[in-house]
């Protein structure tokens, strides 16, 4: 009960950070990803470590660098994918950004698992649930993104930009479950031996493999961001006037997106062998309605008939990830 009730609670957090890149004054994308990828993915998940994690020095030593260097691939894996989402978000608007990648990460995250586990069949009830809740998914992502395809007057959502949007939230959405795989493989990597069964106490040490995984993710999008800040000589914007109430959002989002991950991570090794499959489209349906919500508060939907649409493919989503979840495949 309680694990479900942190992949919930991550849900809603992560479906709430990234409402800065709609507020900041001073900052633009660039500057904002770049600070929140090094506290975010770089600083804050050390901090959890050095707090959490006694003797952890050690422990990075007795790991073979072939361990690490997986661990290391998906985390590069995961910083381009989390790159992208944040374009797409930046191009798109929150609502629809997180919709199209989300609802595409529902799918993959879900399935892929229990794909490489063995534990995929189509032989029973539950598997049908699976799969119709992943039909129900394109449906409700194909809604979604006609919906912001639509509203026109939504600030950059017609014409090459939307297009542009259209295609990074796809290749985002394709890469996102990278953190899921992530979190799996690092719990795989310094968890327990065997297979996690629900109720198992959680080995804090897995944070140690959660945070090389995410400081991997943090070079390659705070490396990006910092060549664009460069590349457009907009580094001064660091030093300008209402950047230290930027800053100080970024800091509060960064905190929000770190809490949720390791929420989540922590929630889905409590639900047991499948958690991560299970739990994980819960998450991002929590993620969608917490998303989706913001985006109506700050006004992203004017006209009647997109915002409707919007709805509808969001509440599909929702219950497509709620067909996935009970559909148990793996049992």
């Amino acid at each position: 009960m309680w694990s479900w009730a942190g992949v919930v609670a991550a849900g809603l957090l992560n479906g709430s950070f990234a409402v800065p890149i709609k507020t900041a004054r001073v900052w633009k994308f660039n500057h904002i990803w770049m600070v929140h990828s090094l506290l975010a993915m770089g600083l804050l998940p050390w901090v959890v470590v050095n707090l959490m994690v006694p003797g952890w020095a050690g422990i990075l030593r007795s790991v073979s660098g072939r361990g690490w260097l997986g661990l290391l691939a998906w985390g590069v894996l995961f910083g381009i994918a989390s790159l992208l989402y944040g374009v797409a978000v930046d191009l798109l608007g929150i609502a629809l950004g997180f919709a199209i990648q989300l609802g595409l990460s529902i799918v993959l995250g879900a399935l892929l698992p229990l794909v490489w586990s063995g534990t995929f069949s189509v032989r029973s009830k539950h598997d049908a649930f699976f799969l119709g809740g992943l039909a129900l998914m394109v449906i409700g992502v194909i809604l979604c993104a006609e919906a912001g395809g639509k509203n026109t007057r939504m600030p950059g959502a017609t014409g090459a930009r939307f297009r542009k949007g259209l295609a990074i939230a796809i290749l985002g959405g394709v890469l996102a479950p990278t953190l899921n795989f992530g979190i799996q493989y690092g719990v795989s990597l310094l968890g327990p031996g065997g297979s996690s069964q629900a109720g198992d106490p959680f080995p804090v040490r897995t944070y140690l493999a959660w945070a090389v995984f995410l400081s991997a993710s943090a070079v390659v999008q705070a490396g990006y961001c910092l060549s664009r800040v460069l590349a457009n000589k907009s580094a001064a914007a660091f030093r300008s006037p209402g950047a230290l109430r930027d800053a100080l959002q970024v800091f509060a989002m960064s905190s929000v997106w770190i809490s949720s991950v390791f929420i989540y991570g922590r929630s889905a090794f409590g639900l047991g062998r499948l958690g991560i499959s299970f739990g994980w489209p819960v998450f991002i349906a929590l993620i969608i309605l917490a998303s989706n919500a913001w985006g109506v508060f700050l006004g992203e939907w004017k006209e009647k008939g997109p915002f409707r649409r919007m709805l509808w493919g969001s509440a599909v989503l929702v219950v497509a990830a709620f067909l996935i979840g009970q559909g148990n495949p793996g049992r």
